[in-house]
């Protein structure tokens, strides 16, 4: 059925977070109608980016968000959906920062983690406020590679970076990123680039 149920079913999903860096600084030295418009323009260009892409905008918490591919319906390659959306946001948010260093002097850069797996998706809360939305260790491990991604730079899983099958071009980090929660060993990598080419 295409109704959603209440409760949680495990899914195999990709997560996306995304976070603003560098905004918290810049927003001490501007007034708050000049924060919020340039938020309001991050959050669009973010939420563009996920629908854009198929994807299922989760939350915005300040200035980062959570989407996720692949619930509540099945969605085929949502894997490569999650990437793309991911090269989006950088690519982007360089025109916006370009234009912030032009208008206040500072600039900031989004900083973004993608991570695929089983979670359990559905509508969780209590009886006066659900939200359809993901937990579990698959979300978790996507929040700690955004935390660790420097500005500008997009950090998946191995598990991710399998999916595109020669679409996409990574670098390696191995595993000299420590990623909290995670054993020894958790490959790290760097999205470079889409290459646009059709799966074989």
């Amino acid at each position: 059925t295409d109704t959603l149920e209440l409760g949680g079913k495990l899914t195999r999903i990709a997560v996306l977070f995304v976070d603003v860096r560098g905004f918290t600084p810049m927003s001490e030295l501007l007034k708050p109608t000049q924060v919020v418009e340039i938020l309001n323009r991050y959050l669009s260009l973010i939420s563009d980016c996920i629908l854009r892409n198929g994807g299922t905008l989760d939350k915005f918490v300040g200035d980062a968000a959570m989407a996720f591919w692949g619930a509540p319906l099945p969605q085929e390659d949502y894997v490569m959906k999650a990437v793309q959306a991911a090269m989006d946001m950088v690519n982007g948010s360089q025109e916006l920062s370009q234009e912030l260093l032009k208008q206040y002097g500072r600039t900031v850069a989004f900083g973004v983690g993608v991570h695929v797996g089983e979670a359990v998706v559905g509508n969780i809360g209590s009886p006066k406020r659900m939200d359809y939305t993901a937990i579990g260790d698959t979300v978790n491990t996507a929040a700690r590679l955004e935390a660790n991604a420097p500005g500008g730079t997009v950090y998946i899983s191995r598990d991710v970076a399998d999916a595109p099958k020669g679409r996409i071009r990574t670098t390696s980090l191995g595993d000299s990123v420590k990623l909290k929660g995670k054993k020894e060993g958790f490959e790290v990598l760097v999205l470079e680039e889409v290459v646009r080419t059709e799966c074989r």
